[in-house]
């Protein structure tokens, strides 16, 4: 073997190994991060107690006009942990967080609050004439409610370590 081939054998396998140990190293700081996010809210007491709340109204029946006065503490239970959700959604949707260990630990939560407060999401679009209102939640939501993306898109998401984001809402349309 020639001088100038070893050393290109020698680059290649640098490179790659380089490329390995970034991308694990991306991948261990991702879901250390998603593990901090999801700790820190359950530790939280303000959400506790909104989860609370939630749970109380949920079992009542379905979500009451949470707009008028007497449902003021679901209100803000809702909009509470929405936000929460939202923010996580917004950091699944862009590769932020760890989508498989939020959906293993969080996944049946998530869309119990949202099937819960969809009317009151849908209410706030319309009257706010604002769209994209919870539009990451809503995209979550119809991710792990359908078929389960297939071998060729989960390649294809594994590559770009994040997920297809699907089509945003454009409100202006």
């Amino acid at each position: 073997m020639d001088t100038a081939t070893a050393a290109l054998i020698g680059a290649t396998l640098a490179t790659s190994g380089w490329l390995y140990t970034a991308r694990r190293a991306r991948a261990l700081s991702r879901k250390q991060h998603t593990v901090s996010v999801m700790l820190q809210a359950s530790f939280n007491k303000e959400f506790r107690d909104a989860m609370v709340t939630i749970s109380k109204a949920s079992k009542a029946g379905p979500c009451p006009n949470l707009e008028l006065m007497e449902h003021q503490e679901q209100l803000l239970a809702v909009r509470f942990v929405l936000n929460h959700y939202e923010f996580l959604s917004a950091g699944l949707r862009n590769g932020d967080f760890d989508e498989r260990l939020v959906h293993d630990s969080q996944r049946g939560t998530i869309l119990r609050i949202f099937q819960f407060s969809e009317g009151h999401i849908y209410g706030l679009r319309k009257s706010r004439d604002q769209l994209s209102l919870y539009e990451n939640l809503e995209w979550l939501r119809i991710r792990w409610t359908k078929k389960p993306p297939g071998k060729i898109q989960r390649f294809i998401e594994f590559c770009r370590q994040q997920p297809f984001g699907g089509h945003r809402v454009d409100p202006h349309s």
